[in-house]
């Protein structure tokens, strides 16, 4: 499936959430060995291409459903956990309906567990005057296809402040650029670094949150040091 499919399908389910009326959306993540485990899947080419092509998938939703004003509640489901909820709930999960019927079921129980993840400081918004600095990388699936600017706020030691993700579905190259300029000039960065690679989205596995890039730690010393 390739990236406008990708789009057009999450797309549609945001939309059909919306549809619904409900704010709180559950959404299940899983690992790749989890995913293995709960859709008895073998481990090979053909499995880890589908795995990605998920992940891809429910991160473009995630953000659709932000846009769209919802707020998107990752639900970690593990395979072990999860065979024994359905066998003590009496769930079938012998054909793909059943099993996504099931799966729906497990994530929106009352005890199920929304993600804890926090993969940035200050998600909604740094001090006033807090020093950082900021690494701007560029995510696609393949080069010659961009698919996401990020612009990192950062410390000197790596750790993420704060970050700003930037579709290509959503905005051109200089409407991407100017978005990316704003946010620096309103929090004033010691220095900016410019990742040059093209790199491949990677997905945390308990919240399927896009796992953005910090500068390496030798460019970050050079930056500080002509900072002194």
């Amino acid at each position: 499936m390739n990236i406008r499919e990708i789009i057009r399908e999450a797309q549609a389910l945001a939309a059909a959430f919306a549809e619904k009326g409900k704010k709180e959306i559950r959404l299940p993540v899983f690992s790749y060995a989890d995913w293995l485990g709960v859709y008895k899947r073998e481990d090979d080419q053909k499995a880890a291409e589908a795995y990605r092509e998920l992940t891809r998938k429910n991160w473009y939703l995630i953000e659709f459903l932000k846009a769209k004003g919802m707020i998107p509640q990752p639900v970690r489901v593990e395979a072990l956990e999860f065979s024994a909820w359905a066998k003590g709930s009496g769930h079938k999960t012998g054909n793909p309906h059943d099993l996504a019927h099931a799966v729906g079921d497990y994530v929106n129980k009352e005890d199920a567990q929304i993600s804890p993840c926090t993969h940035m400081e200050f998600p909604l918004g740094l001090p006033e005057g807090m020093p950082c600095l900021a690494t701007i990388t560029v995510f696609g699936e393949r080069p010659e296809e961009p698919e996401v600017m990020s612009v990192v706020l950062h410390r000197s030691d790596g750790s993420v402040l704060k970050s700003l993700e930037i579709l290509a579905n959503d905005y051109s190259p200089q409407q991407a650029w100017q978005m990316a300029m704003t946010f620096l000039d309103d929090h004033q960065p010691l220095g900016v670094l410019h990742d040059k690679t093209i790199r491949k989205p990677q997905f945390c596995s308990d919240c399927n949150s896009l796992l953005v890039h910090v500068a390496a730690r030798e460019d970050i010393e050079a930056v500080m040091n002509g900072q002194t």
